[in-house]
């Protein structure tokens, strides 16, 4: 490729990435009441949910609308995709128990029992990292479906990643959830060390996308995240559902889940 390619490549894929910093100078906030608090971390986990429902959809998109019912349908491919589907879910939920067995088990750190009893649980911090993977492996899928409308048109890449940008925005705080809720405070070093990690898979994916496209690997991926994404969920269910006001709780969830769902049709609107 030449010099100016490789630049835009670069511009594309960091612009849709690293809006993942956009919703982490909420994590620097002092002073939330518990009941913020878990207002915040119930809008986060509803993001999570909508990724994970997110990353299934497109995955579906390869395995049955392309290789299964389309018209140059292949059964045995889509068979072969389905589980590198499934075999990837199980590696991602498998990596991060590897992740938290490694860091060890802390209680979570809250400033009002009453309202949030001690659970045993991951580090919230440590949980806020293992998000940060699930949603890197997301966004590097994501990166490659930018690669490959660079490789048909630019113009056709910047609608997609303009769409991208916007629902990546929401990511960071998705991020950031574990972390509120249990009133504990990131260093911005460690904020800057996330977004990275939930972001820079978007720039990776972008530059390997333009370069080949592969169903095999996006599916891979998306299995990936999909299994990560599950597993911290259900890491994050359990102090959510333990707070005295579950109503609070779920209408939290749901705003957060729309929040996604409002994104994503940016993106399907904008030709994404």
């Amino acid at each position: 490729m030449s010099g100016p390619s490789e630049l835009q490549i670069f511009a594309l894929g960091a612009f849709a990435g690293f809006t993942i910093y956009l919703g982490m100078p909420l994590a620097r906030w002092r002073n939330l009441p518990v009941a913020a608090r878990a207002a915040l971390a119930a809008v986060a986990s509803g993001i999570l949910l909508f990724l994970f429902a997110d990353v299934l959809s497109n995955a579906h998109a390869i395995v049955v609308g392309r290789w299964l019912i389309s018209s140059g349908a292949s059964t045995g491919k889509a068979a072969s995709l389905l589980g590198l589907l499934l075999v990837g879910f199980a590696l991602g939920m498998l990596l991060l128990q590897a992740f938290e067995r490694y860091y060890g088990r802390a209680n979570v750190a809250s400033g009002d029992a009453a309202s949030v009893p001690p659970d045993r649980m991951t580090d919230p911090l440590h949980l806020s990292t293992m998000i940060a993977v699930g949603i890197g492996f997301h966004n590097f899928a994501e990166g490659l479906a930018i690669g490959a409308a660079y490789a048909a048109g630019l113009s056709l890449a910047v609608v997609l990643v303009v769409g991208f940008a916007i629902h990546n925005s929401t990511e960071g705080f998705g991020i950031l959830g574990p972390g509120m809720l249990a009133g504990r405070r990131y260093s911005v070093r460690r904020l800057a060390a996330l977004g990275a990690i939930g972001g820079g898979p978007t720039l990776l994916g972008t530059v390997a996308g333009s370069l080949a496209t592969s169903d095999y690997l996006s599916v891979a991926f998306y299995g990936l995240a999909a299994g990560a994404i599950m597993f911290v969920v259900l890491q994050m269910s359990r102090p959510l559902l333990a707070f005295r006001s579950r109503g609070l709780v779920i209408v939290f969830l749901v705003v957060g889940f729309s929040l996604g769902v409002a994104t994503d049709f940016l993106v399907t609107w904008g030709g994404g």
